[in-house]
């Protein structure tokens, strides 16, 4: 059975004014305003339970390319071992 079904309309009005009763007692001392409780509510009521989709991922500004030429194995050797007795 709807909701709707249960309540007549001769019963709305004092059944609205019973909510805000209660609403405006919650909200005593809490130190929330009335105008930021429904603020919050509608927040909450109109955010989307799904993740956004997710942002693309920029490409790069820049493209840095480096040409190097390979080095001869003695090259390698010598850095490598600069290298290590470095550390």
């Amino acid at each position: 059975m709807l909701v709707e079904s249960w309540i007549k309309p001769d019963e709305a009005p004092a059944m609205a004014a019973s909510a805000t009763a209660m609403i405006d007692a919650a909200l005593t001392g809490s130190g929330l305003a009335r105008e930021a409780y429904w603020a919050a509510v509608r927040k909450g009521y109109n955010t989307p339970y799904n993740d956004p989709p997710a942002r693309k991922i920029a490409e790069p500004a820049v493209t840095i390319s480096v040409a190097a030429e390979p080095l001869p194995a003695a090259v390698m050797a010598a850095a490598t071992a600069t290298e290590i007795r470095a550390a």
